[in-house]
């Protein structure tokens, strides 16, 4: 055999064992990424409207032992089954709501738009009281020892017995600003006092027991929208809040004495980090940024992950869930604020203007479109 016929043959084999190896080789496919923000149920909750009047959902939902409270924009209560969304049992109000129930006990509690807190049982929705306050409940209830305190529209504070309903005190206040946002922070019960921000840029502390005026510290010197809408949050013994449009003030609560303004507006009150990680704050702005501080409103990380204004921010599985008002809900890494994940709303008109409710391993939105999605 001569020298070419060789250098064929051993060419040729080597060819086909190349082949050979690549044909056993099979690149494996890479498994999809599971998303996290996956809605295992939605239910449209569009009221009938007339064209041109788009009703807008300024409500939160309750999730509470496996079932999900939310008022309806056509004034129904409703619950729902957590797990699946068949219905529990719709209540009629006669009324929109600008709020979430609370549970306590057997109760679920709520204030309606025209002004009543309403006690229904939690899994058969009978009633058992109904009391008229005079103005719209503007924030969800906030229990302590047996009471609950409401914070209504014409800005005004009440106390009732959450059992029965009678009312235990009222303050009222005299807002002469012609330019306010007209919205109401949800009260903070404190030690002895509760903890009120006021359209007219102030905050109040009234006592538990009669609702005696305190203090009052002004946050805002601004001439027009210097609504203290947010609620205020308390750690160490120092309160955190803000005026519309102003920076956030650290403020004592036992003087309402500002020891301190932060750099940044904040636009809702904080998320708090775990102890072990040195009591950090995570704060959403107006202009869409997250903003990490420590409890002396110390800068340590600021990321912006939105057009739109931050509205809650809340713990979910491994991560932290954000809505705006900008359609959207985002999935966050908590050490390093980046979104990792997106869900959008589906509307061009969406946006969450309530609170979130994180419990049970769920996690639950309505959107101002009256769309309730509920993920897990």
């Amino acid at each position: 055999m001569n020298k070419f016929l060789v250098a064929c043959i051993s060419f040729l084999a080597l060819s086909l064992s190349a082949c050979s190896q690549l044909a056993a080789y099979r690149p494996k496919a890479e498994t999809p990424k599971k998303a996290v923000l996956r809605p295992v149920w939605i239910k449209e909750m569009d009221p009938a409207y007339e064209s041109g009047n788009l009703p807008i959902a300024l409500q939160s939902p309750l999730i509470h032992e496996g079932i999900l409270y939310v008022g309806h924009n056509s004034g129904s209560m409703q619950a729902f089954e957590l797990e699946n969304g068949k219905p529990v049992w719709s209540e009629f109000d006669g009324s929109t709501y600008h709020a979430a129930p609370v549970a306590y006990k057997d109760q679920v509690v709520y204030g309606t738009v025209q002004g009543r807190v309403i006690s229904r049982h939690y899994t058969t929705g009978k009633i058992k009281y109904s009391v008229d306050l005079g103005a719209s409940v503007e924030t969800k209830g906030v229990i302590h020892q047996g009471r609950i305190f409401f914070h209504l529209r014409n800005h005004q504070i009440f106390c009732l017995d959450v059992e029965t309903g009678k009312i235990l005190w009222g303050y009222k206040r005299s807002v002469s600003y012609l330019t306010t946002l007209q919205r109401a922070s949800t009260p903070l019960v404190y030690k002895d006092r509760v903890l009120v921000g006021l359209a007219d840029g102030t905050l109040v502390a009234l006592s538990v027991d009669e609702g005696v005026l305190l203090f009052e510290s002004k946050l805002s010197m601004a001439s027009k929208f210097v609504d203290v809408d947010n609620a205020a949050f308390v750690l160490n013994d120092k309160v955190y809040l803000g005026a519309v449009g102003g920076f956030l003030s650290l403020i004592d609560p036992n003087t309402g004495k500002v020891l301190r303004k932060g750099e940044f507006v904040a636009s809702r009150a904080p998320y708090m980090y775990q102890k072990e990680l040195g009591e950090q704050l995570l704060f959403g702005t107006p202009t869409g940024d997250l903003v990490l501080t420590d409890k002396n409103l110390n800068i340590q990380n600021q990321v912006k992950v939105s057009e739109g204004v931050i509205t809650s921010i809340v713990a979910f599985k491994h991560g932290l869930a954000v809505s705006t008002t900008a359609g959207e809900i985002l999935f966050v890494d908590p050490l390093t604020l980046k979104v990792s994940e997106k869900f959008h709303l589906g509307h061009a008109y969406s946006a969450v203007f309530g609170d979130l409710e994180s419990r049970e391993n769920y996690l639950s939105v309505l959107s101002s479109r009256n769309r309730l999605f509920i993920f897990n």
